[in-house]
Formats: structure tokens, C-alpha cells, sequence
């Protein structure tokens, strides 16, 4: 019962809701304004108070003003005609193809160093390496230290450390092959080139332990600094 009494109660409002809005829709109709033609009241041009201009002079007609030169001061040609462009005109003439700049030239590039593998070496001092009894090569980027070289420790007492630098170079070495940049394992005389024991670099191992100076100009002259104020080396105590 209760659902019947709510299903007539909706229909009932949407009737309403309709009936209000048809109401309101006729309310603000407006009617379209009936005019009567006969009603208008149109004046008679000879009431009106109009200048006679049948005696005015003519007035000359304007010369014609010059056409604006539509010519584009630059052309534009296509450069290939099978790709999008916008020439204006075909006339190329004064245009010329040149044949294309050639490759620059591929950089020097600079030779690799070769490295030969040198055996049965020899400590002659801290940075000086001998191979038989007439190559001798000495090591770059350091000076070598003198074998009569003698060091001051902390209590101002002197040792023989250019000896004793000649001796730890010989245990680092310990008779092992030397990897050095050299074109040949056969010269005469003494060579100065870089030398390694696998992957060390012998110069900047005598350096950093102090055993040798770097010099100034060379790359390992930090390890020389680090090595004088941790009083390595050279610049430490003595060594027996």
C-alpha cells in the first residue's frame, strides 16, 4: 500500500512539475511587433531644405598612384628540386655549383712508445740502472742522488743515505726485469727514458719514498714535498 501511495505521489508531482513550466514558459512569451506601413510617416523631398548641387564643379579624378615594385630585392631558388622549397623565380643565372671542399686530414696521431722488456739489471745509485757493462739508463723526471751524498737525521748527526738510497733502490728491483720505453734492448752508452716493475713506475716509487728528488719541473714533484715533510727518505732518519 505504501508503495502505490508513493508511486502516485511522484506522478502527481512531475504532473505538477510539468503544468508550472508550461505556465511560465507562455508568461514571458513575447509577441511579435505588428507595424502598419500606412502608419509610417515618410517626408516629401521637396519639404526638405537640400543644397543644390547640380552647379557644383567637378572634382578631378586622382591620379593614379604608382603600382608598389613587388619585386623581391633577394631571390630564392630550391636547391633540390625534389625537396620542399619556395622559389620566387627561375632565374639562376648568376648562381654556380662548386664542387665540394675535400676532407680535412685526420690529425697526427701521436706514435706509441715501445717498450721492451730489459734484463739482469743493476743499481748503480738511486735513479741510474745498468744492463752489462755498457748500457746504463737513467730514469726521468728525478735526479739521481750521488752514491757521496751524505743526509743530517734529528740529532744532526750525518749518515751515508746516497749509499743507502743505492741500496733500497736494489732491494725494491730485487734483479726482477724492467718494462722501459725504449725502440731497442740493444745500445751503447747511457739512454734516460721512463722504466716499471709491473705496474709501478720506478720513478715516482724512489720519490715518494724519498730516496731521489723529483725535479721541480716534473710531475712528481708533489711526491717529493710529501715525502720532506714526512721525513722519508733522504729527509728522515738514518737508515742502517
Amino acid at each position: 500500500m505504501r508503495r502505490t501511495l508513493t508511486l502516485i505521489a511522484g506522478v502527481a508531482g512531475l504532473l505538477l512539475w510539468g503544468f508550472l513550466v508550461v505556465t511560465a514558459g507562455q508568461s514571458f512569451r513575447e509577441d511579435p511587433v505588428d507595424y502598419d506601413m500606412q502608419d509610417l510617416d515618410v517626408p516629401d523631398p521637396a519639404e526638405l531644405d537640400l543644397p543644390d548641387v547640380s552647379a557644383a564643379p567637378a572634382v578631378p579624378a586622382a591620379p593614379p598612384t604608382e603600382t608598389a615594385d613587388l619585386k623581391p630585392r633577394r631571390q630564392v631558388r630550391a636547391i633540390e628540386p625534389q625537396q620542399f622549397a619556395s622559389p620566387a623565380f627561375a632565374d639562376t643565372g648568376d648562381l654556380e655549383r662548386v664542387e665540394a671542399r675535400a676532407p680535412l686530414a685526420d690529425p697526427p696521431k701521436r706514435a706509441k712508445a715501445k717498450v721492451v722488456l730489459l734484463h739482469r739489471p743493476t743499481s748503480l745509485q738511486a735513479g741510474v740502472i745498468g744492463f752489462g757493462e755498457s748500457q746504463t739508463l737513467r730514469l726521468v723526471d728525478i735526479t739521481a742522488t750521488e752514491l757521496d751524498r751524505s743526509c743530517r737525521d734529528a740529532t744532526n748527526a750525518t749518515w751515508p743515505c746516497g749509499v743507502m738510497a743505492r741500496t733500497q733502490q736494489r732491494l725494491f728491483i730485487r734483479n726482477r726485469s724492467l718494462a722501459c720505453e725504449t725502440s731497442s734492448t740493444a745500445w751503447q752508452g747511457e739512454i734516460r727514458t721512463r722504466c716499471w716493475i709491473g705496474l709501478q713506475d720506478v720513478s715516482a716509487w724512489l720519490a715518494k719514498q724519498g730516496w731521489a728528488e723529483a725535479e721541480p719541473s716534473s710531475s712528481l714533484a708533489p711526491l717529493t714535498e710529501l715525502a720532506r715533510a714526512e721525513r722519508r727518505g733522504l729527509f728522515g732518519e738514518a737508515v742502517r
